[in-house]
């Protein structure tokens, strides 16, 4: 192998390896603050978010902080050991990963409108469950609590859609510090109308930080692959490790 061949190689290896240690280093981030979530649940009686969701959001931080760890780590040990299996094994998880992305990219955009269609039905459902006393209900009136208190929103289209609901308003609907909620004093807005303006307002950024995320992955990929080869090219030129 010439030097020039030798100096990209090593080159793209330095990068691999920086790469994935920003990745490492924020899977482990996310990782901690998921399990530290999932521990101090009940030591947060002040936060405006239901206990359950707290709980879900903890469960899906950790299980991405774990993904982001491995995949990261994999990526800085081949780089920096130069092993081929941990680079194929890298290189492997992180295929896998962008192609469900693009599958879950395609699928939300052709069935857009039947998320929305199912995600309100499942919101009204659960305000038809509001003062209902069973435990499924409960978690439905924390979610919707934390839905109408964080977006401050009221209702799947406004204080009106209670009316087939409930007589009176959830306290939610309106800011903490009111007494006695009532339409006047409620959120105007409702909360799938909310929601649906802030994804449409922001879907330029949400774009460009999907179309960031892919780019870094199909970086991580070339340069695994290219790694592997250079690897492959120079042990069988060369008996020596650089």
């Amino acid at each position: 192998m010439n030097s020039l061949q030798v100096c990209c190689g090593e080159f793209i290896r330095m990068i691999l390896f920086l790469l994935n240690f920003v990745f490492w280093a924020a899977g482990g981030a996310i990782l901690g603050i998921g399990i530290y979530v999932k521990v101090s649940i009940e030591k947060l009686p002040d936060a405006n978010i239901s206990e359950d969701t707290l709980n879900s959001a903890a469960l899906f931080l950790i299980t991405l902080g774990c993904i982001v760890f491995v995949v990261g780590l994999l990526g800085c040990c081949g780089s920096l050991t130069q092993n081929r299996c941990m680079l194929l094994l890298y290189f492997s998880l992180v295929t896998i990963i962008f192609l469900v992305e693009i599958i879950l990219a395609i699928t939300l955009y052709v069935k857009k409108d039947a998320v929305e269609d199912t995600f309100k039905k499942e919101f009204e459902d659960c305000m038809s469950q509001y003062n209902v006393a069973k435990n499924e209900s409960q978690v439905c009136k924390e979610t919707i609590d934390t839905f109408q208190t964080v977006l401050k929103c009221c209702g799947s289209d406004g204080p009106n859609s209670w009316e087939k609901f409930m007589d009176t308003l959830p306290d939610s609907c309106c800011a903490p510090n009111d007494s006695g909620c009532s339409s006047e004093s409620a959120f105007s807005n409702g909360c799938f109308d909310t929601i649906s303006d802030f994804v449409n307002s922001n879907t330029q950024y949400i774009g460009f930080g999907v179309l960031g995320i892919a780019v870094i992955q199909l970086l991580g990929m070339l340069f695994a692959c290219y790694l592997r080869t250079y690897i492959m090219k120079r042990e069988e030129y060369e008996p020596y490790t650089v």
